[in-house]
């Protein structure tokens, strides 16, 4: 792909498997309160904002402390990463390691805080491989998207010759928005030829994309 100068990574659920240990995650904060929220519930926040979850577990648990919910989430990630329970996905190092070495800069752009991107990423020793690292913390979230090309600013590559890794809905929405090239590498939630207008391709894993990337 000689277009491509920049590749743009998702964190949760694309670089590191904290998907499915994250949806486990927000049961065992919710059960603090007494609740119990079925796996296919959380999985409908999945790529959200925070404040489109809470108003979805309003529905159906109006008395359900959400605030406390997320700060009782964020503690037992937190934890977790620390503990080194998150690890990459597959292909992700295989991935990082050729794209260093062809000279291809990689960022990460997540709607995670940045002490949590930094948590996760030092836990499993791989911040070193990237050029930049984006919150979309204070900035509008997925599917707009900003935190995408302030990536692509930030590394001083057009967004055109970006390709964006990502496996929400809201991401690779806001991957093409931000007139990116968008590969999808589903996790929790499945592709649907809904999202075809938003995707250049859809892969397995990473070890695919790197694949993809050498042709």
């Amino acid at each position: 792909m000689n277009n491509i100068h920049a590749v743009i990574f998702d964190m949760d659920g694309l670089l590191m498997d904290s998907e499915g240990l994250g949806v486990e995650g927000i049961r065992e904060s919710a059960r603090l309160q007494g609740v119990e929220i079925p796996a296919e519930i959380v999985r409908r926040c999945i790529g959200i904002t925070a404040k489109a979850s809470s108003d979805l577990y309003h529905t159906f648990w109006p008395h359900l402390d959400t605030d406390r919910l997320f700060r009782d989430f964020l503690s037992i990630m937190h934890e977790k990463a620390l503990r080194g329970e998150i690890p990459l996905k597959k292909g992700a190092m295989p991935l990082l390691q050729y794209l260093q070495a062809a000279g291809i800069p990689a960022a990460v752009a997540s709607s995670s805080r940045m002490e949590t991107i930094r948590t996760y990423l030092d836990s499993v020793q791989v911040t070193g491989f990237f050029r930049e690292l984006i919150s979309a913390s204070g900035i509008p979230s997925k599917p707009a998207p900003d935190v995408f090309l302030l990536a692509a600013e930030r590394l001083g590559v057009k967004p055109a010759e970006c390709l964006v890794l990502e496996d929400s809905y809201n991401g690779v929405k806001a991957g093409r928005a931000a007139g990116m090239q968008v590969c999808m590498v589903p996790d929790q939630l499945p592709y649907t030829e809904e999202l075809s207008p938003f995707v250049d391709h859809v892969l397995p894993d990473l070890n695919a994309v790197m694949e993809l990337m050498k042709k």
